[in-house]
């Protein structure tokens, strides 16, 4: 599995008014499924300091300026 930026969630999937079933698929928080603004904004806080290179490698590759 490849690095992950935050721990992976359970989202319930919901029916059509809304309720939640039992049913569920796990959301993973990698570099390459997030966003290039949230990367951004996850790059320059303090509380990622471990997750910066990883971060800096997508930004590149997507062609970013940091």
């Amino acid at each position: 599995m490849p690095a992950k930026i935050k721990p992976s969630n359970k989202v319930y999937n919901r029916d059509a008014r809304g309720k939640m079933l039992k049913t569920f698929v796990w959301k993973h928080y990698t570099p390459a499924s997030t966003s290039t603004e949230e990367l951004k904004k996850i790059y320059t806080e303090d509380k990622f300091r471990r997750k910066k290179n990883i971060i800096k490698r997508e930004l590149l590759k997507r062609n970013e300026t940091i």
